[in-house]
């Protein structure tokens, strides 16, 4: 069983998890985070998008889980966030880690990483993929999208994090 399904069935198997889907049917999987950095190595978070259009997270570390506050969704105007389907994920983090690893280095060996955020997700456009992004010493954003079905890179773009200050 892949890794990331594995933590999806342990979320939901949790008491905290059953007790707060009950009653709220139209809940659905909507994405796996992951910070890695040796503060975050061991936690994951597992997130539900809710019909009033937030996002309820579990925190996922060894083997306990806990739920966070639903938080409002953080998305472009007019964006849908779709399903996340395990079951359709064939290609588990750490390969996809691998496949963006290697682009990283062989492309943009000049931008050295500092952080690395991954999420599964489903976008419209790419469909189910992992969404990474380093963050570099230069302060850019070196982002992949890499299919969680067939490990192929669907986008890779490198930005200034400078084009994201509010203006």
């Amino acid at each position: 069983m892949l890794e990331v399904a594995k933590i999806v069935e342990d979320v939901e198997g949790s008491q905290e998890f059953r007790g707060w889907h009950e009653g709220k049917q139209e809940s659905f999987l909507a994405h796996v985070f992951k910070l890695l950095d040796d503060a975050n190595r061991d936690e994951w978070q597992v997130g539900y998008y809710n019909a009033d259009d937030t996002i309820t997270s579990f925190v996922y570390s060894g083997s306990t889980v806990k739920k966070v506050s639903s938080d409002s969704v953080f998305k472009h105007p007019g964006a849908e966030i779709l399903r996340l389907e395990i079951s359709k994920v064939a290609v588990d983090m750490a390969n996809a880690l691998a496949i963006a690893e290697k682009i990283q280095a062989t492309e943009f060996s000049a931008e050295a990483p500092y952080k690395v955020v991954v999420i599964l997700q489903n976008l419209k456009d790419e469909g189910q993929v992992y969404n990474i992004t380093y963050i570099t010493r230069a302060f850019k954003a070196l982002n992949m999208k890499i299919n969680a079905a067939s490990g192929a890179v669907e986008k890779k773009q490198l930005t200034s994090l400078m084009d994201f200050a509010v203006r």
